[in-house]
Order: C-alpha cells, then sequence, then structure tokens
C-alpha cells in the first residue's frame, strides 16, 4: 500500500513540476570497503565516493580534466600553485565551503589510519597548505609537480567541521561523511546496499534523483536477474554473454564503450625461491624464474589476446601492450606490439634453462573484472602448452588482497582504473622501486625495481613543459615494457545494461555517477 502511495504522489507531483524522479536502483558488481574518501585507493570506493564529495578539479566522462570545487588555478613559481574556490558552495549540512576545509583535507590525507594502500601518493608533493583567502588556497611542494590538477580530482574535499577528530569508523556510519557532492548518505549496509538522497543544496542544480539505491551484486547472473526481475534499473558489468539477449529484450538497452581500465598479469620479481613456482619434481626451485627477462617474454608471447578477445569476451576488449591508448597522450609507438609465437615462447624458456618448462600456480580474483576466472583459466592452458604447467586458484577480491600484499603469489591478475588522462599514476605506483617515504611503488606487488626507469620517472615528474614530460613519460614506458615489467592483457569495454525509463552512457573510467543517468 505504502509503495502505490508513494507512486502516485510521484505522478501527481510530475504534472505540476519538471520531470524528477522519486527513486533510481543500480546494481553494481563492486563495493566499497569505506565511505572515508582518503582510506583506500581502490575502484569500488572512486566508483561511490565522488557521488558524495566533490574534488577540487574533476575527469568528465571521457577523463577530459576540468573544474569542480576550483574554478581555476595557476603556477605562481615552479613550487607553488594557488587555486581558487567555486563561491556560494555548501556542505550538504549547509555550511559553506571554504579554502580551510581544503587545506584540511589536503593535510589530512597522509595521515589516515589504514592497512590497504591510502590515497597519499596524490598529495606526496604537497610540503604545506597556505590559505590565503576564504575562497583562495595555495599549495607549497617539494619541487615542481606539473600534474596536481590532475591528481588532486582524486581527492575528495571533506569539512573540517566534522572531519577533525573523525576516525574512518566515523565516516562509515556517516557521522563524518559530510561532503559537497549531489548526494547524501543515508545510510551503508556493508555487502549490501548504500542508500543516498538528493543534496538540495549541491552547487550544480537540483538532480532529478531524489534518492539514490545502489545494491552491491558480486555475481553477473544475480545482477541480470535482478534487472530482468525489476528490482534494479541499471546494472554494470554485464556478462558478454548476456548482450544479445538484453539487446533483443524491448525493456532494457545495452550501452558499451572502450574503457581505461586495464587488465593483465604481475610477477613476482623477488631474489628468492618463488612460493607457487616449482620444478616437475613438485620441489621449489631455488632461483626464481621470472627473474630472467627471457621466461618473461616467453609468457608474453604464450598469450593469445585475440582468443581472449574473440572467444572469452564476444569482442568487448581491446588487446593491448601497455596503459595509454594510440592518440593518448603519452602513448608509445614505438613499443612492439604484443604477439602470440608458442615457438618463439618455448625456445626461450630453453635459453634461459627451463627446457622442460616448470610449474607454476598463478592467482586471480574471481570478482573483480569481465570473465575474471575464465581469463584466468585460459591463461593456465595457454602456458601450459609452451610448458609451464599452470594451475589456477582462484578466489574473491577481499581474499587476493591481502595475500597479494603478502606476496603470496608467483603469477597474479592486476586490474587498474587510469584516474588521469596520462600514465603516471600508474608508472609511479605499479613499477616504480617501492619506496613508502616518496610515494612509489603502493601497488607494486611483484617488487618490480629498474633504476633506469626510476630516474627517468622522477625527471618527469619534474618536468613543467608538456611535450618534454610525454617524451620522458613515454621513454620510462618503454624501459618497463620492453623489460616485461608485467604482462598487458587489454583494456576492457564498460558494459552496462538499463531499463528504457532511463539513459546512461558508460563513463571512460567505468564508474557510475547517479548525477549522469538521466529519466526518459
Amino acid at each position: 500500500m505504502r509503495r502505490g502511495v508513494v507512486f502516485l504522489l510521484s505522478a501527481m507531483f510530475a504534472l505540476a513540476t519538471p520531470v524528477l524522479a522519486a527513486e533510481l536502483r543500480l546494481g553494481v558488481a563492486v563495493e566499497p570497503d569505506s565511505i572515508d574518501p582518503h582510506y583506500h585507493n581502490f575502484g569500488g570506493n572512486k566508483g561511490l565516493l565522488p557521488n558524495l564529495f566533490d574534488a577540487l578539479t574533476a575527469m568528465d566522462a571521457r577523463d577530459r580534466l576540468g573544474p569542480d570545487l576550483a574554478v581555476s588555478w595557476r603556477l605562481v613559481d615552479d613550487a607553488t600553485w594557488e587555486f581558487k574556490l567555486r563561491d556560494g558552495v555548501t556542505f550538504s549540512d549547509g555550511a559553506p565551503l571554504t579554502a580551510d576545509d581544503v587545506a584540511f583535507t589536503i593535510e589530512r590525507v597522509p595521515h589516515v589510519q589504514t592497512t590497504v594502500t591510502d590515497m597519499s601518493e596524490y598529495v606526496k608533493a604537497i610540503a604545506r597548505v597556505e590559505v590565503v583567502d576564504r575562497l583562495t588556497v595555495r599549495f607549497h611542494t617539494t619541487g615542481p609537480f606539473p600534474l596536481a590538477p590532475e591528481y588532486l580530482s582524486a581527492i575528495g574535499i571533506v569539512s573540517r567541521a566534522h572531519g577533525e577528530g573523525a576516525t574512518t569508523s566515523d565516516y562509515n556510519t556517516g557521522r563524518a561523511a559530510i561532503g559537497t557532492g549531489p548526494f547524501r548518505l543515508v545510510s551503508w549496509a556493508r555487502g549490501d546496499k548504500v542508500v543516498l538522497a538528493r543534496n538540495e543544496t549541491w552547487w550544480g542544480g537540483r538532480q532529478p534523483w531524489d534518492r539514490v539505491t545502489i545494491r552491491y551484486i558480486k555475481n553477473p547472473a544475480s545482477r541480470l536477474a535482478a534487472l530482468l526481475a525489476g528490482d534494479v534499473d541499471l546494472i554494470d558489468q554485464v556478462s558478454v554473454q548476456d548482450i544479445a539477449r538484453l539487446k533483443d529484450d524491448a525493456r532494457f538497452s545495452v550501452a558499451s564503450g572502450l574503457s581505461d581500465d586495464i587488465v593483465g598479469f604481475v610477477f613476482d620479481l623477488q631474489d628468492r625461491s618463488s612460493p607457487t613456482i616449482a620444478g616437475k619434481d613438485d620441489k621449489p626451485l631455488a632461483v626464481n624464474p621470472f627473474r630472467d627477462r627471457r621466461v618473461r617474454e616467453a609468457v608474453d608471447l604464450a598469450i593469445d589476446r585475440d582468443a581472449i578477445r574473440d572467444r572469452i569476451m564476444n569482442g568487448q576488449s581491446d588487446p593491448d601492450n601497455q596503459y595509454m591508448k594510440p592518440g593518448q597522450y603519452c602513448y608509445d609507438p614505438e613499443l612492439p606490439s604484443s604477439r602470440f609465437d608458442p615457438v618463439e615462447a618455448k625456445r626461450l624458456l630453453a635459453d634461459a634453462g627451463y627446457p622442460d618448462g616448470f610449474k607454476l600456480g598463478v592467482a586471480c580474483q574471481n570478482d573483480r573484472f569481465v570473465n575474471d576466472a575464465t581469463i584466468c583459466q585460459a591463461l593456465a592452458q595457454m602456458l601450459t602448452r609452451v610448458g609451464i604447467a599452470t594451475t589456477p586458484e582462484v578466489m574473491p577480491h577481499a581474499v587476493w588482497v591481502p595475500r597479494a600484499n603478502q606476496h603470496e603469489f608467483s603469477l597474479f591478475t592486476y586490474f587498474w582504473t587510469i584516474d588521469t588522462p596520462e600514465p603516471s599514476i600508474m608508472l609511479i605506483s605499479q613499477l616504480a622501486t617501492p619506496d613508502a617515504a616518496r610515494g612509489r611503488g603502493a601497488f607494486n606487488r611483484g617488487m618490480y625495481s629498474n633504476p633506469a626507469f626510476d630516474s627517468v620517472l622522477d625527471r618527469a615528474l619534474v618536468t613543467l613543459d608538456r611535450n618534454a614530460r610525454e617524451a620522458l613519460l613515454i621513454k620510462a614506458t618503454d624501459i618497463a615494457f620492453r623489460d616485461h615489467a608485467l604482462v598487458p592483457l587489454h583494456h576492457q569495454f564498460n558494459i552496462e545494461a538499463m531499463a528504457r525509463r532511463i539513459r546512461h552512457t558508460p563513463r571512460i573510467d567505468g564508474h557510475i555517477r547517479a548525477a549522469e543517468i538521466v529519466p526518459q
């Protein structure tokens, strides 16, 4: 009865006002592990939290940088950035946003207590924050920081009034989760759903959705079932096997687009007996085979990326040899294309001293990216064919993360969304020699270390000239990928299915912003 009243009142309200919808219901694959925007550099968090917290700058749906809470920014000198804030912005509790809140936020980020990879790498170069006036803030950096506007798009601005002295738990309960975004937090039932309500004071204008319920449904078949039953209006990460079925159903539309999300595999490169590698006699190998570049190249050559695209991904992936795509800033056109050559793979293994191969366990997630478990099984078969007898171990992402952080794997999956329209964060976090004090190698779980790469990357990060910086980032990319530091597999497609009462074009980063979903 109550539900019928709600729909009746909504219909009556629509006769006298612009189109407003009572509730938007989403079925999303990856759940956040916190509502604290500075707790964990993780896709589930980055997917949800911009609905609540605006940043100084923002990437649009096509990864183009633009203003958000800041309307302009400039270099005062080589080590000082000045940002001018948007006037009239308020937090969801009605309090005005000021430069002091920005200063509090930036100073908070490196000090959040966490056991996972936090957001500090984005602000590591900021030595001091100066509040010039109510709407002006300056960042004094340790040296040239040319990518400050891009990096700061990842940092949600929080309220000093609610955040000072607050813990991550206070954000998770909602007590401190006060932002300037288009929605405010109503509740979070971990493992189930997040409920948002429209922020009536949002500076960007009134949004069409009174209420947004985001259900977290890991299993693709269960997400599809929720859509078919009418329990949700939109689902993400649609299984490629279900696309044709959905397109034939007049109740739904399907939208897809090439993503910045890149899938691949990481080697254990530590000088040790690698934990899931053994000889054909099942005894651990004293020397880690992956420390030999020839073995890493053999793994790369053993993978048939086109077969994965055609047979597993139903055409919804784009095989790749590096982070960036052709035409993007810092794409390396000189890097050889990935190729499938099992004969050459066997020759390289023999040259490296493994003519009979070895045994390998590969660790994969089963709830992190499209067809992750199936891709893992296919990779195992391909490596086995060239002599590396490979056994897949598949697990949930929540199990995989702590084990990966403890370096329990010899070869394992990786999945990353490029947050900024250039590769520096990827190079810093995944390939730079780990150094917590310098904010390097936060996600370098394979422990890759190459002084030549590090030197070029360090120079790129302090080069203010855009073209010169691009040349250096391309050189760093070239060094690492010619060294087969890891195995890029493909960029996947972001695939969404939705009821015809709404319209949405998938973002290149794969995240869902409720404010970008339009009722029809």
